[in-house]
């Protein structure tokens, strides 16, 4: 079926059915009732050396706890949380204390052990408690799966004054929302009640998540540290990727017509929705299909395990943003292998930033020229050589995680992105076996005024190579102190240390010396972005290997992690 990109206004929210916030959901009215009970309880003889103390409060938070504390002063008080034995890393944060009751939000401690929890006021203990929360959840076995993930640290931190403070978030397809320090000791997760997936903190310092587990991601759920659920999101459409808040209590994410298209046309994971977070409604919805080529078919394909390829997952969106200097929305289509900007106002296509083959004419004026930066064409599109080259080293291959390195330049964007490295070829016999893949973290500058995109920074091909390689999702985060914290989250392997592709024939080319067990072994690396030293590495695992016979043709999708970041507890 032939669609022509269509001229029109795009930002049009669409008719909400029963998008809104739950007011009525039982599990925030439940957590609301919990803090209230909890905060009057708290009495005048319930000094720093008296508080309540309540582990888990809402049982959703194993390591966190409240102390209800009755302040006599407005002042500061700092919080030290650490093992009893003190080998691990002590977490500290300062909380304000407010004259009154006070329930006082603490987390990291370290499961199964006796913590130390000390409050300070200026240099003097005022309160200590010991408390012991239980083991964490089992990892995967024969009788379970979803489990915890094993955390291995597999390259110590040298020097604690080169990584940035805090501590690695990220999040397990279905399995936990969870955080652990330079030793690999978890200091913080949520129950299974709470969405892993989609996850991400917003400036309050709450996070916002969505997952197929619940309620195949119609389901938004706005939460804190302490597992206290403050609002459940109610959607019409999936956020089935990455959300990112905006400002003005804004968040964008991709959607689609989760119940059908208004239309003949059954495609999904091609639209982006801008939703206000005040009221839950749908403000903007680009609806991508009358806006990229549908005609070109997808590499990736992303079909369903034993399924032939179909165009109803053509674009596959898994990322978006907005770059307000030169109102653009720019959004990764990982089936396209496309990284694509339009207009905000009017959802005119503004460029196409991926391989030059198959695009019908009309599209062809979108395509981004490769450059040096001397503004030289690094490839020369006319040869098969050229192609070639541009594929396997240029372009990105099923990306994800795009964000913005902001930009205050007219007509210029540049952004980090994760490329996974799906196939490097959209000819199997000139595509790459995943021993011989790489993914990536690469940093392009595209400028709009040129149509020319560079590309000035990479790390992965030869500082991790295959055993980073992931077929699908994965992240990084820039940090503050110009670190780069990576997760490249689906890298597999089989019995034999071979890397494997989630879906043969679909995501890569068929290996023939594939073995019959996976295990997912996700690299976690904190590096410093300039030089590429690495500074700190973990390998995440399910603790167990899967099988086509005991777990279905999907046994390759074991563990994986979509987001990454390295955030204060508090």
């Amino acid at each position: 079926m032939q669609i022509n990109k269509l001229q029109i206004s795009q930002p049009e929210p669409r008719t909400p059915v029963n998008q809104k916030i739950d007011v009525d959901n039982a599990t925030v009215l439940s957590h609301n009732a919990i803090y209230q009970t909890l905060l009057s309880a708290v009495m005048e003889t319930n000094d720093y050396d008296n508080a309540i103390v309540t582990l888990d409060p809402y049982s959703t938070a194993p390591l966190s706890l409240y102390l209800g504390i009755w302040g006599k002063l407005n002042e500061d008080i700092k919080i030290n949380v650490q093992d009893s034995k003190g080998i691990t890393v002590a977490v500290s944060w300062t909380y304000s204390m407010q004259t009154g009751a006070n329930l006082i939000p603490v987390s990291g401690l370290v499961a199964g052990e006796d913590n130390v929890v000390t409050l300070i006021s200026g240099a003097q203990i005022v309160g200590q408690y010991t408390v012991t929360p239980s083991a964490l959840p089992p990892s995967d076995s024969a009788d379970i799966s979803l489990g915890f993930p094993v955390i291995t640290v597999t390259k110590s931190v040298d020097d604690s004054s080169l990584v940035a403070d805090g501590l690695y978030f990220s999040t397990y397809f279905d399995r936990y929302n969870l955080a652990f320090d330079q030793n690999g000791i978890v200091r913080w997760y949520v129950s299974q009640a709470i969405p892993s997936y989609n996850f991400v903190r917003t400036d309050s310092g709450h996070f916002l998540a969505t997952s197929q587990g619940i309620n195949h991601c119609l389901d938004m759920y706005e939460f804190d540290v302490m597992g206290r659920v403050y609002a459940v999101y109610l959607l019409d459409n999936e956020f089935h990727h990455s959300i990112l808040p905006l400002e003005n209590n804004l968040a964008i994410a991709p959607s689609e017509y989760t119940n059908g298209r208004p239309d003949d046309y059954s495609t999904g994971k091609d639209g982006v929705s801008i939703i206000d977070l005040t009221s839950g409604l749908e403000v903007a919805y680009y609806d991508m299909l009358k806006v990229m080529d549908y005609s070109r078919s997808p590499r990736p394909s992303g079909s369903a395990p034993g399924q032939s390829a179909t165009m109803d997952d053509w674009l596959h969106i898994n990322q978006s943003y907005i770059n307000t200097t030169n109102n653009v929305l720019v959004s990764s289509g990982r089936h396209q292998s496309a990284i694509f900007g339009v207009d905000v106002d009017s959802g005119q296509l503004r460029f196409i930033m991926a391989d030059h083959e198959d695009w019908a004419s009309d599209f062809e004026e979108y395509l981004l020229t490769p450059v040096d930066e001397s503004g030289n064409p690094l490839f020369d599109f006319s040869t098969q050589d050229g192609i070639d080259l541009a594929n396997s080293n240029f372009w990105t291959w099923g990306q994800h995680n795009i964000v913005e390195i902001p930009n205050a330049e007219i007509g210029i964007l540049e952004f980090l992105v994760f490329d996974n490295g799906n196939y490097r070829s959209r000819d199997d016999a000139r595509s790459l076996l995943p021993k011989d893949n790489f993914s990536r973290v690469v940093q392009f500058r595209i400028d709009l005024n040129t149509m020319t995109v560079t590309r000035s920074y990479e790390y992965g091909k030869d500082e991790v190579g295959s055993r980073g390689y992931s077929s699908f999702v994965s992240a990084k985060h820039l940090l503050s102190n110009g670190n780069l914290v990576i997760h490249f989250g689906a890298s597999t392997m089989d019995e034999n240390g071979r890397p494997l592709s989630a879906q043969p024939g679909y995501s890569d080319i068929v290996d023939p010396q594939d073995g019959s067990q996976a295990l997912g072994m996700l690299v976690l690396q904190e590096i410093n972005k300039q030089t590429k030293q690495l500074l700190f590495e973990a390998t995440v695992t399910s603790g167990y290997y899967k099988n086509a016979e005991v777990n279905g043709d999907d046994y390759r999708y074991d563990i994986s992690a979509f987001r990454v970041y390295k955030l204060p507890l508090f």
